[in-house]
């Protein structure tokens, strides 16, 4: 039985090393040296030109800017101007007058006052009856008790001249007046007004008498009555 088990050994060792035998004959042949891998052979790179499309430029109309003709500014004939002056103030015995008082100055005029003559700026015409009545009617015209600082005794008045008629050769002068005459509560000034309208019909020097009516009655009477 020993010697059974030593053959079953024999055979088993052998049968391993048949298979190792076998298998020994399919082993690759020992490694060489590594050649390198073919590498792919580049050829230069050729610079292929693709034409890159240019912008035509399509030629346009070259503009040349023509500047327009501007109007040449020239003055057009107007009338020179001329200073429009005012026409020039008379004076003297060219002009006008007519009076009123400045009070308290020891005059012969109201009481104790002066006549104080006021330019009017009106020229005389020449013709005394009719600047006569110009000069009155700026006279009655004014309804304010002072002029500066000078007094209208005839402020409470309306008076209107009607007519004024001067005789040269005598130098009399008729005046017609309408309206009323407004008493004040000042005594004096009844001669104040009195002197106020007769110093403004004699600046005319050739005023000789004065006849003066107001509503057909003789304005002195009316004056010189103090109540």
């Amino acid at each position: 039985m020993h010697r059974n088990l030593t053959w079953s050994r024999l055979l088993g060792s052998l049968l391993l090393l048949v298979l190792l035998v076998g298998c020994a004959g399919e082993t690759p042949p020992p490694p060489t040296a590594t050649q390198p891998l073919p590498s792919a052979t580049l050829s230069p790179p050729t610079a292929t030109y693709t034409q890159t499309p240019t912008e035509t430029l399509i030629p346009t109309s070259t503009f040349t800017e023509t500047p327009l003709p501007t109007d040449t500014l020239t003055p057009t004939p107007s009338d020179t101007p001329t200073a429009t002056l005012p026409p020039p103030t008379p004076s003297g015995e060219d002009a006008i007058y007519i009076y009123y008082i400045q009070l308290d100055t020891d005059g012969p005029v109201g009481c104790g006052d002066s006549a104080i003559k006021i330019n009017t700026g009106q020229w005389r015409t020449g013709d005394i009856a009719q600047d006569t009545a110009t000069a009155l009617k700026r006279l009655f015209a004014s309804r304010y008790q002072y002029y500066g600082n000078l007094y209208n005794g005839i402020y409470a008045s309306n008076i209107s001249v009607d007519s004024v008629t001067f005789k040269s050769f005598t130098g009399d002068i008729s005046i017609r007046l309408s309206g009323t005459y407004g008493r004040t509560d000042d005594r004096c000034d009844n001669s104040r007004s009195r002197a106020q309208i007769w110093s403004t019909i004699r600046q005319f020097s050739d005023v000789k008498t004065i006849d003066i009516l107001l509503n057909g009655n003789l304005l002195g009477d009316i004056l010189a009555n103090d109540h």
